[in-house]
């Protein structure tokens, strides 16, 4: 009972950290969308400012669970698979973090004909990592996650087609060279969360398999 009650308080922080992560996500959602819609990035550097807090407070959620994890030797049997699954997560805040600062940084602008898809891919990769979000925290109570693991699949499959639609529109547009490369690396790196959460998905996965043997 003991031990249970251990490992319940474990879950309860690793929960704990994807509500950070969901804080870091919505963040990233308003600063990106006020950027794309507004068109005037260098005013946003407190909403930049604040992903990175919320970035760095889940790194530190983690490391936290990580050292209980190792120190009251919790879930023996899984421990590398949750430490693996939750390095392979915490890239996805990363994520966030760094593309709002290069969006903020590069001073990118974005005309008008692609604001509408740049919000879209913003959405889709957010929504993959909802998702694995689901997976992660349905893992740690042995629900069936399979349904979220495929739907972090398509959302892969939805963010890229969103991002070759996009960075094809933005090369046969007249703008100059270095402004295309500059969106087009944008949208690359927005569509990277999408494929850290699928690289997530794999890992739990594998769990699961593990789990049934």
């Amino acid at each position: 009972m003991a031990l249970w009650k251990k490992q319940k308080a474990i879950i309860h922080k690793i929960e704990e950290y994807f509500e950070s992560l969901d804080e870091c996500a919505a963040r990233f959602k308003e600063c990106m969308s006020s950027m794309i819609k507004q068109g005037k990035p260098e005013d946003y550097r407190e909403n930049v400012r604040k992903v990175s807090e919320l970035e760095s407070k889940a790194d530190d959620l983690r490391r936290a669970i990580e050292h209980e994890l190792y120190e009251r030797a919790l879930i023996p049997e899984s421990r590398g698979d949750i430490l693996g699954l939750l390095e392979s997560v915490d890239k996805i805040p990363n994520s966030f973090e760094s593309v709002c600062y290069q969006t903020l940084q590069e001073r990118i602008l974005f005309p008008d004909q692609f604001k509408e898809n740049f919000l879209k891919l913003i959405d889709k990769n957010i929504s993959a990592y909802e998702s694995l979000k689901e997976a992660s925290i349905g893992f740690f109570y042995n629900r069936n996650i399979q349904q979220h693991l495929q739907d972090i699949d398509t959302k892969e499959s939805e963010s890229d087609k969103i991002e070759r639609e996009l960075i094809e529109s933005i090369f046969t547009s007249k703008l100059d060279k270095a402004d295309r490369i500059l969106l087009k690396e944008l949208v690359v790196n927005i569509g990277n969360i999408s494929d850290l959460a699928l690289g997530s998905a794999d890992r739990l996965t594998i769990a699961v398999i593990k789990r049934r043997i």
